[in-house]
């Protein structure tokens, strides 16, 4: 046994743990734990064709050949409630795809995913956020994020739209995201911003939504303790990361929202259409792998992607995509069908009126999947209720640029048999 100091990935999905003598730390033949593929293992000695490794749950040995240098790309589709949000880890790269409403991710970040960091006093940094749009659902809970001063940022990409209030705001707003324009019978939102200085600039106006305007103080204040590098609007036609990690392409597609040669939006029926129809949706690939976020897309947008790409065939095509809309009625079969993943996460909450997923949205969902058996995947099904807790659900992906795994823990488990796993592609 020769003490090493190394660090691995676990390579194998759901590769097996196994349990040693305390005090010769001999091997034994049972195994007390099972780990996703990408985890992070410590190596702190090797013997033969094994390792031993510190880890997630009960640390032991595992085989050399369930291990690899490149942890690859995981997506922690994270349950927060009523709402979105996501964290992505790949290579160097941390980000954020929204943030739900309340407090679920910055727990989640805190608490658990980043506490080997936090609590040896080491900022944790985060190198880009996107946010879908801003409903609350969306953003909100990245409030208390940008405020913690343990986290820096890199940049934060937004789809240009804000939020103003519904009373006595000035007569040129004429809705409650700003200016409309009329063109030819159809009508378009002028009101727009790119970067902080913009926000700040109607914020001083005084007539943005309160919660909206937390968040640009939140922003500003970050920036002015310098945590904050930059905050920028997106649009069609932007790919923001295009890199290479792991020897695999890794990209951040934006696909919509697609504006006029004006740089302004098509108007959808009202406002709430407009916002969600607006948001942000981003293709990400991953060596062979695509994933497709779709923030909070309805059936006027999806029709307007439609058409928009209809000379592309294939492009909003992925493998794994997020459900658009919590799982709402308000979607397209053809843009279903264009999507065709092998699987779909949906991410809704509980004690809400929107009876978010419904049953017409998971039906479609399994049925426009190009897998012969369809996985649909629900952050508010992988939690667990009882009388004194409730214990918030997660779904993980894990992607090695070729092939994809799911996974969500099992109610009742024990670290031998914790997962319940399935292959994807």
């Amino acid at each position: 046994m020769t003490p090493v100091d190394l660090v691995k990935y676990v390579k194998t999905n759901e590769a097996r743990i196994y349990g040693f003598d305390e005090t010769t730390r001999a091997r034994k033949t049972r195994a007390v734990n099972r780990v996703l593929m990408g985890t992070y293992l410590k190596i702190t000695f090797e013997e033969g064709d094994y390792y031993f490794a510190i880890t997630a749950g009960p640390d032991g040995w595992i085989r050399k050949s369930d291990t690899t240098d490149q942890m690859g790309l995981k997506v922690f589709y994270l349950d927060v409630g009523q709402g979105d949000g996501s964290l992505l880890e790949v290579g160097p790269f941390r980000i954020l795809i929204d943030g739900g409403p309340g407090a679920n991710m910055k727990n989640y970040l805190t608490h658990w995913q980043y506490t080997y960091l936090l609590r040896v006093n080491q900022k944790v940094h985060i190198d880009a956020i996107y946010i879908s749009h801003f409903d609350s659902d969306h953003y909100s809970g990245l409030i208390d994020v940008l405020e913690n001063v343990n986290f820096t940022f890199g940049t934060v990409y937004h789809n240009g739209i804000g939020k103003f209030v519904g009373k006595d705001r000035p007569d040129k707003y004429n809705t409650t995201l700003g200016e409309t324009r009329k063109e030819g019978g159809k009508e378009f939102l002028k009101t727009c911003f790119n970067t902080l200085d913009d926000m700040l600039a109607l914020q001083e106006e005084g007539f943005l939504q309160d919660e909206f305007t937390r968040f640009v103080f939140a922003l500003k204040n970050a920036r002015s303790q310098q945590r904050l590098q930059a905050v920028k609007r997106l649009r069609r036609g932007d790919i923001i990361p295009d890199t290479v990690v792991d020897g695999k392409p890794f990209q951040i597609q934006v696909l919509g929202p697609v504006c006029t040669d004006l740089d302004d939006f098509p108007y959808f029926k009202d406002e709430s259409h407009t916002v969600n129809g607006h948001s942000l949706v981003l293709k990400i690939t991953f060596g062979t792998c695509t994933f497709l976020f779709g923030g909070d897309l309805n059936t006027d947008s999806e029709d307007y992607l439609l058409d928009t790409y209809k000379d592309q065939p294939g492009i909003l095509e992925v493998d794994v995509a997020k459900s658009c809309h919590h799982g709402a009625s308000e979607f397209t079969v053809p843009f279903m069908a264009a999507v065709n993943p092998y699987a779909t996460v949906i991410s809704s909450g509980d004690n809400e009126t929107y009876s978010h997923p419904r049953a017409d949205a998971i039906g479609c969902a399994g049925r426009y999947s190009k897998g012969e058996r369809p996985l649909v995947f629900s952050t508010e099904l992988a939690r667990s209720v009882s009388k004194e807790k409730i214990i918030f659900g997660m779904i993980n992906l894990r992607c090695n640029g070729e092939s994809i795994y799911m996974a969500q823990m099992k109610e009742a488990n024990t670290p031998s048999d914790i997962w319940d796993s399935y292959l994807v592609k």
